[in-house]
């Protein structure tokens, strides 16, 4: 049976590092290794969940997933339901930010944004790794 953990992080720029730390024990825990991919992409969507999906009295979650053909993360934030939901962009060559859901995206195998009820969104990736436990021939696999 696939395993699954989260935790949540304040708003507050030490909860970056912290989220990517909770990130690399956890996938030791399970025995799986990463290339650093997973690590950079936490990174990103919890920069952005601090700069665009919450303000200073909600932080986020990092919810990790440990399923039969990889791992998917995701970020839940509280962002407020009126806005249009984020889209990967190309940024200005000479910007400093900007890059977090075009990073996602070219580094994981499926992404996605999800709204969250009754307020916020969740950015979703998911990364393939080798099989967790064999798939038994029919077997339903969940995905992101």
């Amino acid at each position: 049976m696939p395993e699954a953990t989260q935790r949540f992080f304040d708003h507050r720029p030490e909860s970056v590092k912290a989220a990517r730390d909770f990130t690399t024990r956890t996938l030791r825990d399970w025995g799986l290794d990463d290339t650093g991919d997973i690590r950079l992409v936490v990174s990103e969507l919890a920069t952005n969940a601090l700069a665009h999906g919450s303000d200073r009295h909600h932080g986020f979650l990092v919810r990790l997933e440990a399923q039969n053909d990889g791992v998917c993360l995701e970020v839940h934030d509280s962002r407020d339901p009126r806005q249009p939901l984020p889209e990967p962009a190309a940024p200005d060559p000479a910007a400093e930010t900007g890059r977090g859901l075009v990073i996602a995206a070219a580094l994981a195998a499926r992404w996605g944004i999800t709204p969250r009820q009754p307020s916020g969104k969740i950015v979703w990736s998911h990364f393939p790794t080798a099989p967790l436990a064999p798939v038994r021939a029919g077997q339903e696999v969940r995905t992101c």
